[in-house]
């Protein structure tokens, strides 16, 4: 509009952020950045033009400053303002994360005994699964990592794994061995009694096939450790039971 012949031009509204937005990113550069900052970096990537420190600041209180939990937090989609392509693009984040994980065991040599590197990857990967998540690590003739997998997820009480899913997920990838691990969502890893049968049936099933089972694995929560059935003895105690049942079926 004109004004005493003085023309007047209106200024466009800023959109919010870009200078805010701007200087978290060089903060984050210098290694600067809060806990609560990387949230609402990750955050600005998906709600674009709007503040969403307060988002930021509710997700790192629910997550208790864990940023394990962050990913279930943002799931639940309780915080307002947070919607679906948040939880999206947490998804994709979380799925990144295990991926890139589970492609460093890609390769390594594993034996039984090294169930304290496993159990951390799972921990990472698992670590606020509220059901149970069976994994499974596959391994070629050398003991070397072909793959590791989500081979099924169950309820609190019971997992569903069945030994032709097992057998044939180590067809497809001409693993001679393999290893079980799955979590306890109650914290505690002692192992159920159909934990103990189902570790009992798969190891059976599979010597069938030539293909080894080395270790079912439990994993509690941090603090409550987990619990391996090759330490405890238990796959040796099951590898004599097959023995003894072949040995007789063929007398």
């Amino acid at each position: 509009m004109q004004e005493n012949n003085i023309t007047i031009l209106s200024k466009k509204p800023r959109h919010y952020g870009a200078g805010h937005i701007k200087r978290l990113k060089g903060r984050f550069l210098a290694d600067k950045t809060t806990r609560v900052e990387i949230i609402e970096l990750l955050l600005s990537y998906v709600i674009k033009g709007r503040d969403v420190k307060q988002q930021s600041k509710d997700i790192y209180k629910m997550s208790s400053g864990n940023f394990k939990k962050v990913f279930t937090v943002v799931e639940k989609g309780e915080i307002p303002g947070v919607g679906t392509e948040v939880r999206i693009f947490f998804r994709l984040l979380r799925v990144f994360i295990e991926n890139h994980s589970s492609d460093g065991f890609v390769k390594r040599t594993i034996k039984a005994s090294s169930q304290r590197d496993i159990v951390d990857y799972f921990r990472n990967a698992c670590h606020d699964r509220n059901r149970e998540a069976v994994y499974a690590v596959f391994l070629d003739a050398k003991n070397r990592v072909i793959e590791l997998k989500q081979v099924c997820e169950g309820t609190l009480t019971q997992s569903l794994l069945y030994p032709r899913e097992i057998i044939t997920e180590c067809m497809k990838r001409g693993a001679l061995s393999f290893i079980i691990i799955h979590n306890h969502p109650s914290g505690d890893p002692t192992p159920s009694e159909n934990d103990r049968k189902i570790t009992r049936k798969l190891l059976f099933a599979t010597k069938e096939m030539d293909i080894a089972m080395l270790d079912h694995i439990i994993v509690g929560t941090e603090g409550k450790g987990y619990y391996s059935f090759y330490e405890d003895g238990l796959m040796a105690h099951y590898n004599g039971n097959y023995r003894m049942l072949t040995e007789n079926m063929d007398m």
